[in-house]
């Protein structure tokens, strides 16, 4: 503890001396890119089917074809995807069997280049490609297990669970189930991450030993325990690998993410613990740094770098408490691993070739885990198990810059693509749809047809149509033609009830209007209307705030009772008679969205609400609704998401960015992130962007630019607001070349005691806020900023800006610093 708080006190020291925008020569994504190149010229062909004396479909070939196809992911170049595409296809032939391949070896290092295969199949739906993943799929459900169903780690090893294991087979499980609609298969990866780490984990050095005999009959096992003697260094970081990219496919609500995070972050406290303090970087036997032989080992350095740093991008760690190892890390593996040789290609050393347990090694000796066994092994130069994380350390390192500015934009655009769907249609009418006819049984077969047919859109032609809820599948489009109009019925019962988030707080209560849960490829498109037909006689009136209390109000707090106490999910019932409203639009944990062209009216509460999503457009939509609670859009635990070219005229937030509210948003705990608002009108409303005030999960990286907001009904141009039952962070946030015509109250409002003030234990921080080529033509002030003790509000930056009409000072308490750069303020004559 008194570590971790020193690297707490000392985290934004170490962001200002070690600049994650150059390490050495090179920026970290440059490092990974050109370390990539180098890696693939220098193994051409040999790794490819009958490409080399030992080439096989194997962990080393996927594990580096799996960094390149990030690689290709984040840069757009092609170049790493085809190399690892033909890589790992190589080795499946035209009736999807695997060369090289034995499934009667169960061996789990096998397994590892499926998630490959899994990707290839995404793209390009290869039906020889979904048999190979199948025969991998097959070898574990038949794979031997332990008596509390851990894997063994091969046929011939028997009994034994490795944590080297748990990479090769656990996030190949989660991607299969992700993609495969198999829970069985997330359920099977969390036990194997959880199993493991409960045999293995050492509570006095914080670490996890290399491997655990469940019959203590191994020459290396303790007899007792029947775990083995040291910790290796490698074998951690395929377990720290594994459990991130794990949490990349497991649903969010899997009734053991908390669990497996827990794990994380033992393990994470026990990187802490045992990193080189002169170097940054990690021992072979983790605990016995400095001892005669032992040694600074490269590939388990990358995988920590890249695991704790992936953790932090992902809001799974705390971004403060880990940030500074992460760089130091980082920082090392470039001073001490990296060289550049003669004709300029980059080069990885100190990697240890190979260590495991059990048999003899190449040379002859006994793999028996003691300290001289594993100090022992070659330490060699270019290993793949050392370049694939070196790659990928780099891909995340280069996500963390805290000073991220503007050149942020242009990679989170790179990664923002809008689906894209089959040329199919399917007309509801074709369905049984009949204008002024309740509609919702016709547009379910078309969206089930759709989906049968492997996706398109379901069209909803020129006219007037009435439905109730509609529930999207993926890779399927809901296209509103222009002229039509798609009326959402009033009568509650329409909407069944499942899990959902409301304010903030997960429950079972109505179904959004239009709704998506755990689908991929999802979007809603056109020129028509959606109308929710909400008003004071329905679900408006269930917030009626000229009565007290409201409708919503005893179920309001209920919710939020449930939320602080823990209760279940599956315990928290509402929906009949509980008057807590749905939204229109809401997809949950979904992954590429796309709302574009269509106009929404008379909305139930908030408009747009992706939640636990990534890769979101949402582009050309009119929104004019002013119901109570009527947020425009409200991104919610999500990343990466395009917000453009858009109208909001609100009873409530134009866009409101979330992340979750007080005990349940920190359970949760998923920032929301990597947000460009560009392009956008905003008339009526409380706000024009505004962050809060469920914000417990935090909120970093918002853009926006090139706007117009004006509305004497306008509250503020950018508004943050949290308290000390809400907390989280909120930081990095740009705003640039926006005109602001009229706003109530100031352009700028940061309230850090909005509702319950300072009453509560959890500090909120703001930081990083730029403002830069404003102009404001009436507002009574720029800024109104209130703190308190123990909260931060800091870094405050206005500049190159004009506000005119100001009535009089701003209003700032408990606020730090606020840098004011050709600022022109004028005031209104009196």
């Amino acid at each position: 503890m008194e570590a971790m708080t020193k690297i707490a006190s000392n985290a934004f020291l170490w962001i200002l001396l070690v600049s994650a925008s150059c390490f050495a020569e090179y920026a970290p994504l440059e490092w990974s890119r050109r370390l990539a190149l180098a890696e693939m010229e220098r193994r051409g062909a040999t790794l490819f089917k009958d490409g080399g004396p030992r080439a096989r479909f194997d962990y080393t070939s996927g594990f580096f074809a799996d960094a390149l196809m990030a690689m290709g992911e984040r840069t757009g170049d092609h170049v790493f995807t085809d190399f690892a595409s033909k890589l790992v296809g190589s080795y499946v032939d035209a009736e999807g069997s695997i060369a090289t391949y034995k499934a009667s070896e169960f061996n789990l290092d096998m397994i590892e280049s499926g998630k490959v295969l899994i990707s290839l199949y995404e793209k390009s739906g290869d039906k020889r490609l979904a048999i190979a993943i199948g025969h991998l799929r097959d070898q574990l459900l038949n794979q031997p297990r332990t008596r509390e169903g851990g894997f063994w780690h091969k046929q011939r090893y028997p009994s034994q669970m490795w944590l080297d294991g748990i990479y090769m087979a656990s996030p190949f499980l989660t991607r299969y189930g992700k993609v495969f609609t198999d829970p069985s298969a997330h359920d099977d990866a969390v036990k194997q991450i959880l199993l493991v780490g409960r045999h293995t984990y050492d509570s006095k050095s914080g670490l996890f030993y290399h491997a655990w005999d469940e019959a203590r009959t191994q020459v290396w096992a303790d007899r007792e325990s029947g775990r083995s003697p040291n910790f290796w260094g490698r074998s951690v970081g395929w377990y720290a690998m594994a459990i991130v990219d794990c949490l990349d496919d497991l649903p969010v609500g899997h009734r053991d993410a908390v669990s497996v995070r827990e794990v994380l972050q033992r393990l994470a406290d026990g990187l802490v613990q045992h990193q080189d303090g002169k170097t940054g970087l990690w021992w072979q036997v983790m605990d016995q740094g400095g001892r005669e032989g032992n040694y600074l080992e490269s590939s388990a350095s990358c995988m920590f770098v890249y695991a704790l740093a992936k953790a932090i991008n992902r809001g799974y760690l705390s971004r403060e408490n880990y940030l500074p190892v992460v760089r130091r890390g980082y920082e090392g593996l470039v001073t001490h691993f990296i060289r550049t040789d003669p004709n300029g290609a980059l080069n990885l050393s100190g990697v240890c070739q190979v260590a495991g347990l059990g048999f003899k090694s190449a040379n002859g000796t006994l793999r028996d885990g003691t300290y001289a066994y594993y100090i022992g092994e070659p330490v060699i130069e270019n290993d793949l198990k050392g370049v694939a994380p070196f790659i990928l350390a780099g891909l995340e390192v280069e996500r963390l810059d805290p000073a991220v500015g503007w050149k942020g934009v242009v990679e989170i655009l790179a990664r923002i693509h809008a689906p894209e769907f089959a040329p199919r249609d399917f007309d509801i009418t074709a369905f049984g749809a009949r204008p002024d006819d309740n509609c919702t049984e016709a547009i379910r077969r078309a969206i089930a047809a759709c989906t049968a047919a492997g996706g398109g859109r379901v069209v909803v032609p020129s006219g007037e149509w009435c439905t109730g809820a509609i529930h999207l599948q993926s890779n399927v489009n809901l296209y509103v033609s222009a002229g039509a109009i798609l009326k959402f019925s009033t009568t509650p019962s329409d909407y069944p009830v499942h899990a959902t988030r409301w304010e903030g707080v997960e429950c079972m209560n109505y179904s959004a209007l239009i709704d998506a849960f755990d689908q991929e490829n999802v979007a809603v498109t056109g020129g028509g209307t959606l109308d929710g037909q909400a008003d004071l006689t329905n679900w408006w009136g269930w917030n009626d705030k000229r009565k007290s209390p409201t409708l919503q109000q005893p179920s309001r707090d209920r919710l939020m009772a449930f939320g602080e106490a823990g209760v279940p999910l599956a315990e928290r019932k509402f929906g009949a008679a509980s008057f807590l409203r749905p939204n229109f639009i809401q997809f949950y944990r979904c992954k590429n969205i796309l709302i574009e062209g269509v106009t929404i009216v008379r909305s139930p509460m908030w408009e747009i609400h992706p939640v636990l999503s990534q890769n979101c457009t949402i582009r050309g939509v009119v929104i004019s609704s002013h119901g109570p609670n009527n947020d425009g859009c409200d991104p919610e635990s999500c990343h990466d998401v395009l917000i453009e070219g858009c109208t909001f005229d609100t009873g409530d937030d134009c866009i409101a960015i979330k992340s979750g509210r007080n005990a349940d948003g920190r359970r949760i705990d998923v920032p929301s992130e990597n947000i460009v608002i560009r392009q956008c009108v905003m008339k009526d409303g409380h706000g024009g962007v505004v962050l809060g005030s469920e914000v417990s999960g935090g909120v970093r990286n918002v853009f926006i630019e090139d706007c117009h907001m004006d509305s004497p009904n306008l509250a503020c141009a950018l508004r943050v607001k949290s308290n000390a039952q809400r907390g989280g962070f909120i930081e990095n946030v740009f705003m640039r070349n926006v005109k602001i015509g009229r706003v109530r109250d100031e352009v700028v409002s940061i309230d850090l005691l909005y509702d319950e003030g300072a009453n509560g234990p959890y500090f909120p921080v703001v930081r990083n806020v730029n403002l830069e080529g404003i102009s404001s033509d009436s507002s009574p002030r720029i800024m109104r900023a209130n703190g308190f003790d123990g909260a931060i509000i800091d870094e405050i930056r206005i500049a190159h800006s004009i506000f005119r009409g100001l009535k009089g000072p701003d209003r700032v308490d408990h606020v730090g610093s606020i840098h004011w750069e050709a600022v022109t303020k004028e005031f209104r004559s009196k």
